[in-house]
């Protein structure tokens, strides 16, 4: 029987994956390798992926996921990463990552240096509305009281901050979601529609 939270989970990568599209003929970066599930299924098609894990045991169990399929995992530490020697993708895609970062712009604009122009950048994170905590929703910053990721603490950021970072360092958004449900075919139904939206997940399109 599938759980709550499992199917929580298949919803969320049902939402990342509708977002992605078709990846065949297209290299993929995969950063920290945050949701199985999507590695597989991109690996499966894409026609290069490589994934940087968020430390050695997501490293190891990445790999053990897609030892079927040709596919490169580093363990990267992606606040210090600079994407030495990876060359360019047509497309990366990151589920959780992005809100574990301590410098959101400083990623992207690494980032933007090695995606193609007119290439897609596609990533979740838990909806700032559920992330906001007692600082209020306008303070961003770490939330040490929500779980942590990779030993990694969360941080919250506005919808507002999200798009003024993306605009910034050079992505423009292409489509965006809340994760409303019938939104996409689930696989999995969830116990109960949920009332307020669960995460924010954004399609964005590298500008020249």
């Amino acid at each position: 029987m599938t759980t709550t939270r499992d199917a929580e989970t298949t919803d969320r990568t049902d939402h990342v994956l509708a977002l992605l599209g078709d990846v065949r003929d297209r290299t993929v970066l995969d950063l920290g390798c945050g949701d199985l599930d999507v590695a597989r299924n991109v690996a499966a098609h894409a026609r290069g992926y490589t994934g940087l894990a968020a430390d050695n045991a997501i490293t190891t169990q990445t790999r053990a996921a897609l030892r079927s399929h040709p596919a490169e995992v580093r363990t990267t530490d992606l606040d210090r990463w600079w994407g030495e020697n990876l060359g360019t993708f047509d497309l990366v895609v990151s589920v959780t990552a992005p809100q574990h970062v301590r410098n959101l712009a400083r990623l992207l604009e690494t980032l933007h240096h090695h995606v193609v122009p007119g290439g897609r950048f596609v990533f979740q994170v838990d909806h700032p509305s559920t992330t906001a905590g007692p600082a209020g929703y306008f303070t961003d910053g770490a939330r040490p009281e929500l779980p942590t990721w990779a030993g990694r603490p969360a941080h919250h950021r506005s919808l507002e901050t999200y798009l003024r970072d993306l605009r910034y360092c050079g992505f423009r958004l292409d489509e965006f979601s809340e994760g409303k449900p019938g939104e996409v075919g689930f696989r999995t139904p969830t116990a109960a529609p949920p009332h307020n939206p669960r995460w924010a997940l954004f399609r964005c399109v590298r500008t020249p």
